[in-house]
């Protein structure tokens, strides 16, 4: 027997030897496998409890043409704000607005809404964000004694409801929600169409007068006539909008007055 040749011993030990790396080798393999299965299932689950606390999105719209409101729901990544589910929305029109409608006092085009205002908005769990519209909807949603208040006024009250909600509902098409609560609380008591119409008259002529005031001095001049002719058509004989009008700045090329 040669003195170089191996004995049947030290092969079998070096077969052993080698067996027990590759299956030490395979179980590093599979606790990295398993590792990096456990990791990504906390990290999913740790995203799905983010999503469910922060990312759910919901709120209500107004379509002021219409005189109809919907909410909205939607999941989205918080932060990035990525949309990641469809958006849902049900109908949630007041029942003070759907008489409005219905009854003929408010003459609404029969089509889809194609303009929705934001009224209030939720992200997660911070406080609901109300937005101008708020203010005329939170009147039509006014419940007192579990009844409308606003529709027990209008079924009260018949004249005043046709000559008072056709200006509530302009104001709203020209988003001058801010000027709708003043208005509603001036005309709440008034007994007769004349009175109404007065009210309504001067207290617009005085808001609007100051908001085109507002609108020269922030140089917004063509945002400025366009409220000077729309209050030029509710009270054409208005001394202080007449005022105005006469002396509308005067506009250069160059854009400078």
């Amino acid at each position: 027997m040669s003195a170089t040749s191996a004995s049947p011993a030290s092969d079998s030990s070096a077969t052993k030897s080698a067996g027990a790396t590759r299956k030490r080798k395979r179980l590093a393999s599979g606790y990295q496998i398993l590792l990096i299965v456990i990791s990504s299932l906390i990290m999913a689950g740790l995203l799905f409890v983010m999503i469910r606390t922060f990312g759910y999105v919901e709120g209500t719209e107004f379509a002021p043409k219409h005189f109809q409101t919907r909410r909205f729901s939607f999941y989205e990544i918080p932060l990035v704000h990525w949309q990641i589910t469809p958006i849902h929305r049900v109908s949630t029109t007041p029942e003070t607005a759907r008489y409005l409608t219905q009854s003929k006092i408010l003459i609404m085009p029969n089509s889809i809404p194609g303009r929705w205002d934001l009224v209030e908005i939720r992200h997660g769990i911070q406080e609901i964000e109300p937005r101008d519209p708020a203010l005329l909807v939170d009147h039509l949603r006014l419940m007192v004694d579990g009844k409308p208040t606003w529709k027990q006024w209008s079924k009260k009250n018949p004249k005043l409801a046709k000559q008072f909600w056709p200006t509530i509902d302009k104001l709203a098409d020209r988003e001058l929600y801010i000027l709708i609560p003043r208005l509603m609380e001036l005309t709440r008591d008034v007994e007769d169409v004349a009175t109404l119409k007065t009210t309504v008259a001067d207290y617009l002529a005085e808001e609007y007068v100051s908001l085109i005031r507002d609108m020269r001095d922030a140089e917004r001049h063509e945002l400025a006539d366009d409220l000077l002719a729309e209050a030029l058509e509710e009270s054409p004989d208005n001394p202080e909008l007449q005022s105005l009008k006469k002396d509308r700045p005067t506009v250069d090329p160059a854009g400078q007055t």
